[in-house]
């Protein structure tokens, strides 16, 4: 909504966009700033040549330049991209826009008053100091631009300057900022400032400054993380009539006492803030206050109650605030109210005819999120005709709303999750023919079903309908849905028979989004699905779907999203699907797929997941997918048929984040270049894909199947699987660097070595299966630093010595996680650990304290050959050695002698003292 606000704004001031204001009638260019604009004009990038009529000597007729009608010279240059930024192709960014860098030739123009840039892309380069030199600039518009860095105070030289509009939504990192607002003052004249998210944190006095403008009458600092002085009381800027001051999360959180004094406010957003009341009082001075945007704070229902006395209200948001309780009656009193939103709250009781009784010129209704009910009569008919009608997560039903009959003008109608538990009137497919969007998901509809009726012409305002009744009950089949429908979401509810067929009519095919998964279909795949030459997403996941993919499917150029998982569809893969080149998605799991993997699957290069598992696909893991899928972020190709090894080339793939091998017929070892996935290194997430509301299958943690992710969940997981394979030799040792891993399957193969060292690295594991190989050695001690191990399987190897003890570690009880291992001792198994247990390189555990007769009895009979091997030693060198020998000897006489003498002297004394 802010990225077109300078085309609004510019109606505003009179010197805008007038036509007649820049009549040069039979005045001619003057050649000096002919000149100008062409050397302009060599500095900027202008891809689709929007400049063409930059030729000729009358510089005057050219587009976007205005002359003043008698001296001739250009007063204005409106070089604003008027046209949207995307263009149908979503991954181009602005094809119109001008780019390149601004000449400083421009001061050439010293007469000109009026320059607007916005909506262009200039690539991040600064804003020129050099506008500072024009003047004369009364308007001045650089945003949503792209521009970048700090903003020059030479601009406070613009004296004569009253509109300034910098910053924007930027779609890349480029932000404007701004460490000092003091310049501004210069900017006597000004009477709009707008600055959308320009970067004015470090500006402690940002309202300081903006407070010496005594002329402004628009202001505009939505998302600049601006500072608001607590302690500022009072402020000049009382002729402000627009004020926005949203996306700031201000620090005091209470709303400033100094918009007492804006009593003059016809616009007013305060929305994202985190601020709350009290504000008793405030807006009932401000008697022209018109649209009031309270969004996203902390107000309670006593704001709302204090609200219903601000008659001049046409429109009023409170959504996502604090309020609790009922929804006072007095509301129904705003006679002038256009829009009332309060969704995201707690209010509670029930809404009735009372609380709209006066509400006659109500066109939005936004009442989602809430706890209360809505209980009319059966024959009530609304004083208003809405627009938009927003009821979800409230309780509507049971019955279907019977007034939405009165309700001629509905463009936007929302009712999910509304309990309502009733079939579809027939007169509610004719209410569908000129509405954007209908969503009744989430209830328990039932249907006639509902017939839905080709259109002679094409839609309203171009907006092609999305209707979305996913999740109720509806039953039966369905022939057919006009193409004219861009959205057309039945999943999950009971239809049966075949895909219902497009009827392009005369209208031609708008479906992008067509959702039928989750339902009871049979049949094959309808080639009409061809026709829907627009398709962005197809999904048909989960029904009874049998027979070959139509080739016809690889002519869908547009096609994002294809999910045919969960069906028993057969054969091989069509080689057709390769010319999908927007493709980001592609489920083909859980069929009857046969054969190799097409080649030209290779040119899928924006692909970011494939899922291929539960199958027959007999093939090598092709060297290709690493090659040629740069994108890929998740691969799935468990339960099939694949052989070989898996080659250095899968580790190109530096953005997956998810690799399933498992339960194939993988040999040879486990490649060291795992260390490549960097994704599973980085802790941030990937890629948004949330848009595409896609979901996917991927191992339960808990050990137990799979589980279901969507997208968006996916983007939060780190995992690798290659249990069930036939792979050999040790763990690498570059799989424990993968630092963000939450889950690490290598379970029945045929791995050797011990377990790495490093495995504490792991900090994020929640999962490790390493059972059912052929690892041996200990535990490595560090296993227990893994702080969110949830599930633990080491059974079945030849693991030996002490389980190691940990906090984590204790939660996990259950001794079968250890089975298997012989040599294993410690908490949860029963038997305990002693001392001197010394593992040994082969499994087996030697225990000098002994366990028993076995134990004792491998002792003595170790004793005899022992002694035998060191007597024999010994003699073996006296036999051979003669120095040795001499002195063996002679160290035996010695020690004889001296025994002898030993044995005479105490023999002697004893008989001294006996007698």
């Amino acid at each position: 909504m802010f990225l077109f606000s300078s085309i609004l704004v510019t109606s505003h001031f009179p010197f805008g966009r007038s036509k007649q204001a820049y009549t040069h009638s039979n005045v001619s260019c003057i050649e000096s700033e002919r000149q100008a604009l062409l050397q302009f004009k060599d500095g900027l990038v202008h891809k689709l040549n929007r400049l063409s009529s930059w030729i000729g000597d009358d510089c005057c007729s050219w587009e976007g330049i205005g002359c003043h009608k008698i001296t001739g010279h250009v007063v204005k240059l409106d070089l604003q991209n008027t046209k949207a930024l995307y263009s149908n192709d979503v991954f181009s960014y602005c094809k119109n826009c001008l780019g390149g860098q601004l000449s400083p030739f421009l001061v050439n123009l010293t007469n000109l008053g009026y320059l607007d840039l916005s909506n262009n892309n200039f690539s991040g380069i600064q804003v020129p100091t050099f506008l500072g030199l024009l003047k004369n600039l009364r308007y001045l518009n650089v945003a949503n631009a792209e521009f970048d860095g700090e903003i020059p105070s030479h601009l406070g030289n613009l004296s004569c300057l009253r509109h300034l509009e910098l910053g924007g939504v930027s779609l890349t990192p480029n932000q404007l900022t701004m460490k000092d607002l003091r310049w501004i003052v210069g900017l006597s004249s000004l009477e709009g400032l707008i600055l959308i998210e320009v970067n004015l944190s470090a500006v402690e006095d940002g309202l300081q400054a903006i407070n010496m403008l005594p002329s402004l009458t628009r202001l505009d600092l939505f998302g600049c993380g601006l500072f608001i002085d607590p302690h500022l009381s009072q402020v000049n800027f009382t002729s402000l009539s627009f004020l926005d001051l949203s996306g700031n999360s201000f620090n005091n959180y209470m709303v400033p006492s100094w918009l007492h004094n804006l009593t003059g406010l016809h616009d007013l957003d305060l929305s994202s803030n985190n601020l709350s009341g009290p504000i008793h009082g405030l807006f009932e001075q401000m008697t022209s206050l018109v649209d009031l945007d309270l969004e996203d704070n902390r107000f309670d229902a006593s704001t709302l109650k204090s609200l219903c006395n601000v008659s001049s209200l046409n429109f009023l948001d409170l959504s996502s605030n604090d309020m609790q309780g009922s929804i006072p009656n007095e509301i129904g009193q705003l006679s002038k109210l256009q829009s009332l939103l309060i969704s995201s709250n707690s209010l509670t009781g029930v809404l009735s005819e009372d609380h709209f009784a006066k509400l006659g010129e109500l066109k939005s209704l936004d009442l989602s999120g809430n706890l209360f009910a809505l209980n009319v009569s059966s024959w009530w008919v609304p004083p208003f005709q809405l627009q938009d009608i927003m009821m979800s997560s409230i309780k509507v039903g049971p019955l279907f709303p019977a007034w939405l009959r009165t309700q001629k003008e509905v463009q936007w109608l929302e009712m999910k999750n509304a309990s309502i538990s009733d079939s579809i009137p027939s007169w509610f497919g004719v209410l569908c023919y000129d509405i954007v969007l209908v969503d009744f998901s989430d209830n328990n509809l039932t249907w006639n079903p509902l017939e839905f009726k080709q259109m002679k012409k094409s839609p309203p305002d171009g907006n092609s309908p999305s209707i979305v009744l996913k999740s109720n009950k509806l039953d039966g089949s369905l022939k057919s849905f006009p193409s004219y429908i861009y959205e057309l979401d039945l999943s999950q509810n009971f239809l049966t028979g075949h895909i219902p067929l497009p009827d392009v009519g005369q209208t031609g095919a708008s479906t992008g989004i067509l959702m039928l998964n989750d339902n009871h279909f049979t049949s094959s795949i309808p080639e009409d699905l061809c026709k829907l030459e627009n398709l962005h997403y197809l999904d048909l996941s989960n029904n009874f779907l049998s027979g070959r993919v139509p080739l016809c499917l690889g002519n869908l150029p547009n096609l994002w999203v294809l999910n045919l998982a969960n069906n028993s569809l057969c054969g091989q893969i069509p080689s057709s699907l390769g010319n999908l080149g927007q493709l980001w998605i592609l489920h083909l799991n859980r069929n009857k797929f046969v054969g190799n993997l097409p080649s030209s699957m290779q040119r899928l290069g924006n692909l970011q997941i494939l899922d291929l598992g539960d199958n027959g696909l007999t093939d090598i893991i092709p060297t290709w997918i690493g090659e040629r899928l740069s994108n890929l972020k998740f691969l799935r190709f468990q339960s099939n048929n694949f052989h070989g090894v898996i080659s250095d080339e899968l580790c190109l793939l530096s953005s997956l984040q998810v690799l399933n091998l498992a339960h194939n017929n993988l040999t040879g070892s486990i490649p060291h270049c795992f260390i490549n996935f960097s994704m599973m290194v980085s802790s941030e997430p990937g890629t948004d894909l949330d848009a595409f509301g896609d979901s996917t299958w991927l191992q339960n943690i808990k050990g137990a199947g799979e589980l279901e992710y969507s997208s968006g969940q996916l983007l939060l997981v780190k995992s690798i699987s290659l249990s069930t394979n036939n792979l050999v030799g040790e763990i690498p040792d570059g799989i424990m660097d993968l630092v963000d891993l939450q889950t690490l399957n290598l379970s029945h193969n045929h791995l050797t070595g011990r377990i790495p060292e490093k495995i504490g690295n792991l900090k994020h594991l929640e999962s490790l299966d390493l059972s059912m190989n052929e690892l041996f050695g200990a535990i490595p001690e560090n296993l227990s630093a893994l702080n969110w191990l949830e599930v633990l399987n080491l059974s079945h190897n030849n693991l030996s010595g002490p389980i190691p003890s940990g906090s984590q570690l204790q939660t996990l009880t259950d001794p079968s996680i250890y089975e298997g291992n012989s040599g294993l001792c410690g908490k949860p198994l029963p038997n305990t650990c002693l001392e001197n247990k010394l593992p040994t390189e082969n499994g087996h555990i030697h225990d000098d304290q002994g366990n028993g007769e076995s134990d004792w009895s491998w002792f003595y009979a170790g004793i005899g050959p022992g002694f035998a091997a060191g007597l024999l030693g010994v003699l073996g060198i006296l036999i051979f050695k003669v120095s040795w020998r001499y002195a063996y000897f002679r160290f035996l006489e010695n020690a004889y002698d001296k025994i002898c003498v030993m044995i005479a002297l105490k023999t002697a004394h004893l008989r001294r003292n006996f007698l």
